[in-house]
């Protein structure tokens, strides 16, 4: 007969991670890359455990406590003072905004809702994320004057957009006018299904559809696309390819602690 298996006794609870240690909220067998520290320290802020005007520590002990290198750490923060949360002080250090809380309140955060007749929002940036900033090469070399006067038209609509709704058919406009840059029909299919899917689910629905915008989502959305939109003009495809990561990887890493 074969030996019961021994129970095996529970391990005990780790205590609470110190403001100034923030190693821990990232899984030790992750790889700290730039949206997985962006994401502990969202994840601290979440929590309580860091507060508006808290000071960071200092890009070197941030990149020993993740055991990652400092550059990787200067994206994250990057990818932080983007959206404003940050305040470089100089001859000081690295602080949060004081207004941290209210833009926190007012971003675009997206919804991790689940789905069982179409992938989740989670799902999709995945898979975008593998494959879309590489393919940017393709819409940077292939792009004609149509191409990049449908991107701006989309860019107008994110502009002006009185609506929610409005405002996020204007954001994935641009992004299948990008596709369609391409001049690849698979790729223009999988963006298509793309959207299928998310009008399908209204977007991982707001109670309100026809409400405003607001004004800090706005600002970074159109800031984030028109620097892509810039760059695909200007056939630097190493450049718009940069921008689409850092793009997609904070929105992943965003939804990761507020979805």
């Amino acid at each position: 007969m074969n030996a019961k298996p021994v129970p095996q006794p529970l391990q005990p609870l780790q205590p609470l991670i110190e403001v100034t240690d923030l190693s821990g909220r990232i899984a030790a067998q992750d790889k700290a890359t730039a949206s997985k520290v962006y994401r502990a320290i969202l994840q601290s802020i979440r929590d309580g455990a860091l507060k508006p005007g808290d000071k960071l520590p200092n890009e070197r002990d941030l990149s020993e406590q993740f055991k990652t290198s400092r550059s990787t750490v200067r994206h994250a923060l990057a990818m932080m003072s983007a959206q404003g949360l940050l305040e470089r002080k100089v001859g000081s250090g690295t602080f949060l905004a004081e207004g941290l809380m209210q833009l926190l309140s007012e971003s675009d955060l997206p919804v991790a809702a689940h789905h069982r007749d179409v992938p989740t929002y989670a799902e999709i940036l995945e898979g975008r994320l593998l494959f879309e900033p590489a393919m940017m090469a393709l819409s940077a070399q292939r792009a004609d004057a149509e191409d990049f006067a449908l991107m701006r038209h989309h860019l107008a609509v994110v502009r002006d957009a009185d609506q929610w709704l409005q405002f996020k058919e204007g954001i994935y406009g641009v992004h299948q006018a990008i596709f369609r840059a391409t001049r690849n029909r698979f790729l223009m299919q999988v963006f298509d299904a793309v959207v299928a899917d998310r009008r399908a689910v209204q977007y991982d629905g707001r109670s309100n559809l026809n409400g405003p915008v607001g004004a800090v989502v706005r600002e970074q959305t159109l800031r984030e696309l028109t620097a892509i939109v810039d760059a695909l003009e200007a056939r630097d495809a190493k450049a718009a390819t940069s921008l689409a990561d850092a793009y997609f990887t904070r929105i992943l890493a965003s939804l990761s602690v507020y979805g």
